[in-house]
């Protein structure tokens, strides 16, 4: 316990040191709030099947939340680099609209992530456009549940693999000293869905991304 405490103490005492010279390095806490949807091969179906007002609903009832903290570091002139980590929860259809193993798909997940940033002078209005990769890791995810089917082996399993690997374009907007707002996505580059063998012509075998579009409130030091 006590070596967790000095390791957060030099971090933070290392952080200070760094922002005071010259505002080189600069802290970013960020809120983004938006939507997160399964992509690929299944979900076109599904959609292509049912009538546009529920692909509509199935869409206005997922949500995707994150809170996450950056180290933005300038390199010279308008380019910056921000690593940072990440907290995030997903849910895809509170109306278990398309729902694949009769349950809605939680996810909690820890991401890292490093962009390369531009910043833009426009005034009273900073821009800054963001890009970069993005790794997940899944802490905890909603398993499968087929509750007409209670003796179904694949009830209990987990539907999707731990890992994912994304690219996350963004644009900032700041205002003031402190305030900045914008969009952000993540847009999936890895098929998460496990495939389970014994049942090749269902949507559990078919490959599902996952991608994001988020609002984002933030608040920069």
């Amino acid at each position: 316990m006590k070596r967790a405490l000095f390791i957060l103490f030099f971090f933070l005492i290392t952080i200070n040191s760094l922002q005071a010279q010259e505002k080189r390095v600069e802290s970013n806490i960020q809120l983004s709030q938006g939507l997160f949807f399964e992509s690929g091969s299944g979900r076109i179906l599904w959609s292509l099947k049912n009538p546009s007002k529920w692909t509509a609903l199935y869409y206005l009832t997922s949500s995707s939340t994150r809170l996450s903290y950056g180290l933005d570091i300038r390199l010279g002139g308008p380019w910056s680099l921000m690593p940072g980590l990440g907290l995030r929860n997903d849910i895809e259809s509170l109306m278990l609209i398309g729902a694949i193993g009769g349950d809605i798909d939680l996810l909690l997940s820890a991401d890292a992530f490093c962009s390369l940033r531009y910043h833009l002078d426009a005034g009273k209005v900073g821009i800054v456009f963001g890009l970069g990769p993005d790794v997940s890791y899944i802490i905890d995810q909603s398993g499968y549940y087929l509750d007409a089917y209670p003796d179904d082996p694949l009830n209990g399993k987990d539907k999707f693999y731990r890992f994912d690997y994304a690219v996350q374009p963004s644009i900032t907007f700041r205002a003031g000293k402190h305030w900045q707002w914008g969009l952000e996505a993540t847009i999936g580059l890895r098929n998460m869905r496990i495939p389970y063998p014994q049942y090749p012509d269902s949507p559990v075998g078919s490959p599902h991304r996952f991608d994001r579009f988020s609002l984002t409130c933030g608040f920069h030091f």
